[in-house]
């Protein structure tokens, strides 16, 4: 389903600009509350800021948008809208399309419900042990992280794909024995079966609402809620809101795969360039000394203590950096992980530099330990 066209209101003060000395705050909440309350999404308008304009140069709204059912979301998940041109209307035309644009691979993101599955335990403890990766403890680390990730993205589509499909599967066959038992009385293996299969669909439902909720990254809901459904509009929401199909590059409108990508691209490239510029020196200035006894303290190799302590103190879903390890699983593996975690700090202390390519994870808990170097 989807609603779409002028609808003459705004859901913000942001959508509307006008140098009236009137606010301009009427149907706000009843507008909010009619989307809320139908369970529609509202995509997030590209191309514009705003889709209606006075003509004066002064008054200007984003009165006109589609909103969609969530089923039209999970069908679509990368549909948007988009305002083109709007020539002699005061109106901007939308145009909804779906992205087809390949952006590259999605980042492997570790899951809390494949805890639930058998054997997955004892498939990361033994994925880890037979890693043999040589050289300095940070690269060890990250390299048998990045295995490790490899394997779990295999196992996943082994045992976690298709969460819906597999579900609605059980349904059929628990609906065809429910009908069979209201004809007829469900033989012993009927009735053995039927308990099997409502088992696995209390596990597999469990799941599927752990890895929604997982996703949309909705903090202030607590593990369990099943309202799937909430979670899954939530996703498409902010599925939407990250894409970046354009942006403005010196004052020009940048589209299209390709063009995006060179432009992140050139723009990171020379901001990181180094830049030559004449330097202060600290030649002929007395600086206040520690002694031998403070100096010491502050170098101290980190202990096993406070690098535990600064693990737990983090949040297990959190994942600081782009490599996908979240706390969570440094937590649940922490007995297999503390050696080459360990190691990476003591060669940090005495090295007292990073190299290239160590992982974010880790990193972040510099700042939390006591004696940074």
């Amino acid at each position: 389903m989807r609603v779409c066209g002028d609808f003459n209101v705004v859901r913000c003060v942001e959508e509307r600009r006008s140098f009236s000395s009137v606010p301009q705050h009427a149907g706000i909440d009843g507008f909010n509350t009619f989307i809320d309350s139908n369970l529609l999404v509202d995509l997030p308008l590209r191309g514009r800021t705003f889709t209606w304009f006075r003509g004066d140069g002064r008054s200007m709204s984003h009165i006109d948008r589609i909103l969609l059912s969530e089923n039209w979301c999970l069908t679509w998940p990368t549909c948007f809208q988009l305002a083109v041109s709007r020539g002699l209307s005061d109106h901007c035309p939308l145009v909804l399309a779906i992205d087809t644009q390949n952006w590259g691979p999605k980042p492997v993101r570790m899951l809390k419900c494949w805890a639930n599955f058998p054997g997955y335990d004892a498939f990361v403890r033994e994925i880890w042990r037979s890693s043999q990766v040589s050289g300095w403890g940070g690269y060890v680390l990250k390299e048998k992280l990045k295995l490790m990730k490899l394997a779990l993205k295999d196992w996943h589509q082994r045992h976690s794909q298709n969460l819906p499909a597999r579900i609605l599967t059980l349904k059929d066959k628990i609906a065809s024995l429910d009908l069979k038992g209201e004809s007829t009385a469900l033989s012993d293996g009927e009735i053995q079966e039927l308990h099997g299969l409502l088992e696995n669909l209390f596990s597999l439902s469990r799941i599927n609402s752990s890895i929604c909720c997982q996703q949309s990254r909705v903090q202030w809901f607590k593990e369990g809620d099943a309202n799937s459904k909430y979670f899954h509009r939530v996703m498409s929401s902010r599925r939407s809101r990250n894409a970046i199909p354009c942006f403005l590059v010196n004052g020009a409108l940048v589209e299209g795969e390709e063009n995006v990508r060179n432009a992140v691209f050139n723009h990171f490239r020379t901001h990181f360039q180094p830049v030559q510029s004449i330097r202060p020196s600290m030649e002929g200035i007395n600086f206040r000394t520690l002694s031998f006894t403070d100096g010491a303290c502050l170098v101290k190799p980190f202990t096993l203590e406070e690098v535990k302590a600064a693990v737990w103190d983090c949040d297990s879903f959190k994942c600081p950096g782009p490599d996908g390890i979240t706390f969570g699983f440094v937590k649940d593996f922490w007995d297999i992980l503390q050696v080459d975690v360990m190691r990476f700090f003591m060669e940090f202390h005495r090295n007292g530099k990073l190299a290239k390519g160590i992982n974010s994870t880790f990193i972040a808990l510099i700042p939390k330990v006591d004696n940074p170097v």
